[in-house]
């Protein structure tokens, strides 16, 4: 996911980049077509065809001479998971192949040709490559001269460099301190235990390594201690969201059986309480609302007219200058995105209000937490994904947000450490960078693969890309994971 804008780049600046993927397509076409005789794929042996397939294209990768634990990671990915749609309209392992393996397949080769630009020893692989008939001539000299052009630009190579780094780096240090991350399961305190391991696994998640590690003790502890952790705690932030929510979460990912009709009946008094509690929960208690509308949709539990006016309900004195201003930013996004979530309108002054006030803390050095405050990989997400919300992402054009989402990465890597005193705010960061740079790369506009192409690239690269009047092109090969643009989820 924090590939795909730099994967469009490259479509969009090599000229020759359609003979690669047709290549690349002829080859394990061919390879299928002799390996599986029995090609018919239906509903019963769908699921079945697709593990030989995937099993016969790893095995095919390590012959090439590819890292066959990195493979196997590639291949861990949900996208791979089988759908409804994806039943009606593949009954042949070539349409298999086509439609749910492909495009990972040319991702992986896009990798390799990123490592070969930022001079990561690939070289007896891309020897391969060309031996095999991957690449032509004509590709590989517009790979060398984009290589050439890279290296005089020190700074923009270091960039890139570092930036396609993070993955493995990220990777590598979770799997490193695997043992550690699944002792943390055995902690005693439900609200140290719930809200880390809901910030790691989200991270796990984003990364697809979840089948890496074994959540047995925490899904054991989820089913037996319904009690426990169905609780309502003070001092709720974004950081360290509600235990319940957090429970609620971990429970659905990792198929645990509860009691819904005891969650949802917790829910509904967790309701009537905050109705008591509070004069405008959505204001006075943005995270906790927003905790809990989450929860009511993992629960399918649907909230009426009446209880979603009574949550947004807000007198004007909330929306003035200098109520606003002891809000973080992320509070102020999370309350537009509940407006919007909840199909709420006719709010403009409300809404012009809240984003004026956000307009005043994107500066030249970062986006802040408060008006005056510090610069927060939080922060960065929320505003980033509020003027995708809004379709206004020409305003932050100006602004060099990847460098500093990139620097606090590595900053917070080299700081985290996973133990009963691992620091909330680490995690929190560390997963909020990464969902930024997912919104830069899956929000395929103009816009996000300007600032990649200006970040990452030498100018000629940006020039180019400027130039060209396509944002993606229909021939690229590779995935376009979109992002839901009221949730922010990902959309496989």
């Amino acid at each position: 996911m924090i590939f795909q804008g730099l994967f469009n780049i490259l479509d969009l600046y090599f000229k020759e980049i359609d003979l690669f993927y047709n290549n690349i397509d002829q080859y394990f076409r061919d390879k299928i077509n002799q390996f599986f005789t029995e090609s018919s794929v239906n509903e019963s042996n769908i699921t079945q065809k697709l593990e030989e397939l995937i099993t016969f294209l790893t095995k095919s990768f390590g012959e090439i001479g590819f890292d066959q634990s990195h493979i196997e990671n590639e291949f861990l990915d949900p996208f791979l998971e089988m759908r409804n749609n994806d039943i009606k309209v593949i009954s042949s392992i070539l349409e298999l192949y086509e439609k749910k393996v492909a495009p990972i397949i040319y991702e992986i080769f896009l990798e390799v040709i990123v490592d070969y630009l930022i001079g990561t020893k690939v070289a007896p692989l891309m020897l391969k490559l060309k031996s095999e008939g991957f690449l032509t001539i004509e590709f590989i000299m517009e790979l060398r001269n984009l290589k050439n052009l890279i290296d005089r630009d020190t700074e923009k190579r270091e960039n890139l460099k570092k930036y396609v780094q993070i993955q493995e780096k990220i990777i590598d240090k979770f799997q490193d301190s695997k043992q550690k991350i699944e002792s943390l399961e055995d902690l005693q305190e439900p609200e140290f235990k719930l809200q880390i391991l809901y910030l790691i696994y989200r991270i796990i998640y984003f990364f697809h390594l979840q089948k890496k590690f074994d959540f047995s003790h925490i899904k054991s502890y989820l089913e037996e201690n319904l009690d426990e952790w169905l609780i309502d705690v003070p001092l709720v932030t974004l950081k360290n969201p509600d235990i319940y929510y957090c429970g609620i979460y971990l429970s659905k990912n990792l198929n645990t059986n509860l009691d819904d009709q005891k969650i949802k009946d917790f829910l509904v008094d967790l309701y009537d309480d905050a109705l008591d509690r509070y004069e405008s929960p959505i204001i006075e208690a943005t995270d906790g609302a927003y905790y809990f509308v989450k929860s009511t949709e993992l629960m399918k539990l649907f909230l009426s007219y009446e209880q979603i006016n009574n949550i947004i309900k807000a007198d004007p004195k909330f929306f003035e200058s200098n109520y606003l201003k002891n809000l973080e930013t992320s509070q102020l996004v999370v309350i537009l995105k509940l407006y919007r979530h909840l199909g709420v309108s006719r709010l403009e002054e409300k809404i012009k209000a809240i984003n004026d006030e956000l307009e005043l803390r994107i500066t030249p050095e970062g986006i802040k937490q408060f008006r005056d405050g510090f610069v927060s990989s939080e922060a960065t997400y929320y505003v980033l994904f509020c003027h995708y919300m809004n379709n206004s992402l020409d305003k932050l054009k100006d602004f060099e947000l990847l460098k500093n989402i990139v620097s606090r990465i590595y900053r917070n890597l080299e700081l985290l450490d996973f133990s009963i005193d691992t620091n909330y705010d680490l995690v929190s960061e560390l997963l909020y960078s990464i969902e930024s740079l997912k919104l830069f790369n899956c929000i395929e506009t103009k816009e996000m693969i300007m600032h990649l192409a200006k970040y990452l690239f030498p100018q000629q690269v940006y020039d180019t890309i400027l130039a060209s009047k396509e944002t993606i092109r229909e021939k690229a090969k590779f995935r376009h994971l979109k992002v839901n643009r009221i949730t922010g989820e990902t959309i496989y």
